[in-house]
């Protein structure tokens, strides 16, 4: 079934364990049909590293993580270090000719919601291929993580808008990105921003987007996966 409309969630601050279970919550039921094709921004509550669904976790980066939370995402790339940053996922049927099939057109697309959003903030961002957004010469956006599965799209990127709380080194090579607070000499409200990006990707992808909730049967398979999956070490770190 594809849905004439999407849908655009905020769904605010939450661990790194529960955005990954409610993003995954997300695909399967977009997969049955049981929800329109989403557009979820969010944040989190407490600093924390995501790696890679197929990323080795070193025994020495485990005992490196000094007391954070790590959670494995289902799409690819590499760790990413979270605490100060705005993220969004995109979940649609690999169907919807909104999005295109090849990754790296789907990347641009994606992407120009993005860039859109920045823009209505007042920031000149552009979209560098592959995966990145700059404002000037800095990368301020990492969008190189994706997953196919079941017969949809998740995309999954975030925007740094502030520094990361996070002492010592890091306990895995992370993406640098610079943040959109020492760019413009100034803090950014992240409610703000979770508004201009849910309106840039309206504009971008020309596509009805209307706010919207997480449905029960989200919130209860996200719990399901929760206890079955993403607060297991077993999932996080054997690889």
């Amino acid at each position: 079934m594809l849905f004439a409309e999407w849908r655009l969630i905020l769904t605010g601050p939450a661990d790194g364990y529960v955005n990954m279970a409610i993003d995954e919550a997300t695909l399967v039921l977009v997969a049955e049909g049981h929800v329109p094709p989403t557009v979820r921004i969010y944040y989190w509550d407490v600093p924390c590293y995501t790696v890679g669904y197929l990323q080795h976790v070193s025994t020495a980066s485990r005992r490196a993580l000094g007391g954070l939370m790590c959670v494995r995402r289902l799409s690819g790339g590499q760790a990413c270090l979270h605490g100060g940053d705005l993220s969004y996922s995109v979940i649609v049927s690999t169907r919807d000719a909104l999005v295109p099939s090849s990754v790296l057109a789907s990347y641009e697309r994606i992407s120009s919601g993005v860039t859109e959003g920045l823009r209505l903030l007042g920031i000149d961002a552009r979209y560098v291929p592959p995966t990145d957004i700059w404002v000037g010469e800095r990368a301020i956006v990492a969008t190189a993580a994706q997953a196919r599965r079941q017969g949809v799209l998740l995309h999954q990127g975030t925007i740094a808008l502030g520094p990361y709380d996070v002492d010592g080194e890091p306990a895995f090579p992370c993406r640098g990105l610079m943040p959109l607070s020492e760019l413009i000499d100034g803090d950014i409200d992240i409610r703000d921003a979770a508004q201009s990006l849910g309106m840039g990707f309206r504009r971008a992808l020309g596509v009805d987007l209307s706010p919207s909730i997480l449905y029960a049967k989200e919130k209860r398979l996200a719990r399901q996966l929760l206890r079955e999956r993403y607060r297991r070490p077993e999932w996080n770190f054997v690889r």
